[in-house]
């Protein structure tokens, strides 16, 4: 009779064990699953589809989360009195004109430091430039990154041919083209 009641302990607590491990993987699984949702979800929040931007809820001016209590959007993508957008949010394209490797790269290391959250680069395909250029489209005046560069030419992105570079150019908000006035290490 001993061996039978010891033998049906251990069957129960060897039962007891595996339904607490199964429901230990069944948790685990759930906080996996919520973790790659959400590293997900914020990597999406930046993407953009077919060159339209991927509405987030940071991006809804009237969700209260977002406001910093003083009535006005704590977020980077205000107008400011003459309308325009801050650029920090913009779709921006680096060019190194400056016949130096690596210039457009060390530019959006640089700027993704600042804030700017899309920065893509490419290379000028002419000759080398002094001067850089800060060339914008649609609301963005692009004065804060001017700001960035020494005493850069400001046009808008339609005089940027799309021959001069070595990617499309087709869907950034501002195009930077970067001089040799401005080469950064």
């Amino acid at each position: 009779m001993g061996k039978k009641v010891l033998r049906l302990f251990l069957e129960t607590m060897l039962r007891a064990l595996v339904i607490i491990l199964a429901i230990g993987i069944v948790i685990m699984g759930a906080l996996l699953i919520k973790t790659l949702v959400k590293n997900n979800s914020l990597k999406d929040s930046k993407k953009t589809t077919n060159g339209k931007e991927i509405v987030t809820e940071a991006g809804d001016e009237n969700d209260p989360t977002f406001k910093n209590g003083d009535g006005e959007n704590s977020g980077s993508d205000d107008s400011d009195e003459s309308g325009s957008v801050a650029s920090t949010d913009a779709k921006i394209l680096v060019i190194n004109a400056t016949g130096t490797s690596g210039v457009a790269g060390a530019w959006k290391t640089a700027l993704e430091g600042k804030g700017y959250t899309s920065v893509e680069v490419g290379t000028y395909t002419q000759s080398a430039i002094a001067t850089s250029k800060v060339c914008v489209s649609g609301s963005y005046d692009g004065a804060d990154l001017a700001a960035e560069l020494t005493s850069p030419e400001m046009s808008t992105v339609d005089s940027v041919s799309a021959s001069d570079c070595d990617v499309s150019i087709d869907g950034y908000d501002i195009i930077v083209i970067i001089g040799t006035s401005d080469i950064k290490n």
